[in-house]
């Protein structure tokens, strides 16, 4: 009797520590399913520009996973352009993207924006929380907002035309400055005092104003 129990409590101690085992491994095989904001954010312009990123002049970033593997998401320049969002439309899984060519729609207040695509290569996932939260991407653009998940065979040479580090400072501090002349020249009450654009400036806008403005810096039709 003493052996059986013996046998019986050596194979119960065998099957605890096989389940403990392959639950640590599906854990080390299951892909990063949130992108990790930057621990340090930093501030350019006004506007928040993590340091562990890379930009795309229209507006979009990617964060790397790997050697052909990388998120990518809108900037804060980009959602603030925006203004409130009602709707996403991602591209399906498997569909080839090009660099600067459009790769997803944004729907707000019967308006519709494209934004392009930051690096080449294959759609591999899709943010699907954001078909129920697309405030998502008003509230965490660099967080639980992020958009796409790509593999491209040529991550590296996308990159290179993107934009970081101090490039990517004095680009953002520019697209400030240009945006600040275009909505005085439209109207002074989208800029509160000191010239920082009012909340949801957007909807002080015409259409036609705010349609040039979205071409402008999102390069976009």
């Amino acid at each position: 009797m003493t052996a059986i129990l013996v046998i019986l409590t050596f194979a119960v101690f065998l099957t605890i520590d096989y389940l403990l085992s392959r639950h640590e491994q599906v854990e080390q095989e299951q892909p990063e399913a949130l992108p990790v904001a930057s621990a340090e954010p930093v501030w350019v312009a006004g506007y928040e520009l993590p340091s562990d990123l890379y930009f795309h002049p229209g507006h979009t970033w990617v964060r790397p996973l790997g050697r052909e593997m990388a998120t990518v998401g809108i900037d804060d320049f980009a959602r603030r352009l925006l203004g409130r969002i009602e709707r996403v439309e991602l591209p399906s899984p498997g569909r080839e993207l090009r660099q600067g060519e459009p790769a997803l729609r944004i729907y707000l207040d019967g308006r519709t924006v494209e934004l392009v695509s930051p690096v080449d290569g294959e759609v591999e996932e899709v943010n699907a929380g954001l078909r129920t939260r697309p405030d998502r991407l008003e509230t965490e653009p660099y967080g639980r907002g992020w958009l796409l998940r790509i593999r491209s065979r040529s991550l590296g040479r996308s990159l290179r035309n993107l934009l970081g580090g101090s490039l990517a400072h004095r680009w953002l501090e520019d697209a400030r400055q240009r945006l600040e002349l275009r909505l005085v020249a439209l109207s002074g009450s989208v800029l509160q005092d000191g010239g920082e654009p009012v909340a949801d400036f957007v909807r002080h806008l015409p259409y036609s104003e705010w349609r040039r403005l979205v071409r402008e810096f999102l390069l976009t039709e």
